[in-house]
């Protein structure tokens, strides 16, 4: 899942139906959503989805009423997260306002609550994917809806441009891509792990090597040292078989910390 794929799914919206449904995924992706949070799935899950409550916006220190008329302006919105697949509760995210007039995470958040918020029937705890038709029909948005929607906007755009066959994409792509997106963009990987709510290095199966971005810069890195000097941690010269016993121990340091990650990369990719 990539920016490209979001923003012609958002200029293939023209219904009002199709265009809720891009802004709430628009939302997701920035907060790395399972997507149980936030459409209607088939099975039964641990993870709630996401309602109205869950939602705040802040401007400075003050918090903004879903009403408000100038939500759109706040400075950052925030998410609970009450309980989720790793049994964690009340995990609370925030995303500050981006200069983008599409990709921005309060600006489409703002319009999710305040179209669900000014539907007659609507209450805190309304779901985030609630949605009323113009002759009042009530409908939750499913993860089949939005699957179908989301393929539509990567085809249109082409595996050439993309580099993956569009059917690939799944529901998990607005976390797959959230994890991507924020690797490529130099996030420290502390804050990918945060954000997303990942409690361990099980994110790491979202960033994909075969990405040509993936190693964008590292060349450069590698070469910016051009010269360094080892410094002995032993006052006497060190001998040829004390060098090969730190070799032997370090490889196998070096082996045991690899492994998992290299397990990781290993695995089939997720789009």
């Amino acid at each position: 899942m990539t920016a490209s794929v979001l923003r012609k799914f958002y200029s293939l919206a023209i219904s009002a139906f199709d265009k809720a449904l891009c802004e709430l995924f628009i939302g997701a992706f920035f907060f790395a959503m399972r997507s149980c949070e936030y459409v209607k799935v088939q099975g039964t899950r641990r993870t709630k989805l996401l309602t109205l409550r869950n939602i705040k916006f802040l401007r400075g220190r003050r918090s903004l009423a879903h009403a408000d008329t100038n939500l759109q302006n706040a400075d950052c919105v925030s998410i609970t997260f009450e309980f989720q697949k790793k049994e964690s509760k009340g995990d609370t995210i925030t995303q500050h306002r981006s200069s983008d007039p599409i990709l921005c995470p309060v600006k489409v958040w703002s319009r999710v609550v305040q179209r669900i918020h000014n539907y007659n029937n609507s209450s805190p705890d309304t779901s985030v994917n609630y949605f009323v038709y113009p002759d009042s029909t009530t409908h939750h948005f499913s993860g089949k809806e939005l699957l179908h929607r989301i393929r539509l906007a990567a085809a249109t755009l082409g595996e050439q441009e993309l580099g993956f066959d569009p059917k690939r994409l799944g529901l998990h792509s607005a976390r797959s891509g959230a994890a991507m997106a924020m690797y490529l963009a130099g996030v420290p990987v502390f804050t990918i792990m945060l954000l997303g709510r990942w409690s361990s290095d099980a994110f790491l199966r979202y960033i994909r090597k075969q990405v040509q971005e993936f190693s964008k810069g590292v060349s450069q890195k590698m070469i910016s040292n051009e010269r360094f000097f080892t410094i002995s941690s032993d006052t006497r010269s060190p001998s040829s078989s004390s060098n090969r016993s730190l070799i032997s121990n370090i490889g196998s340091n070096f082996k045991d910390t690899i492994r998992p990650l290299a397990n990781v990369f290993r695995q089939k990719s997720v789009y």
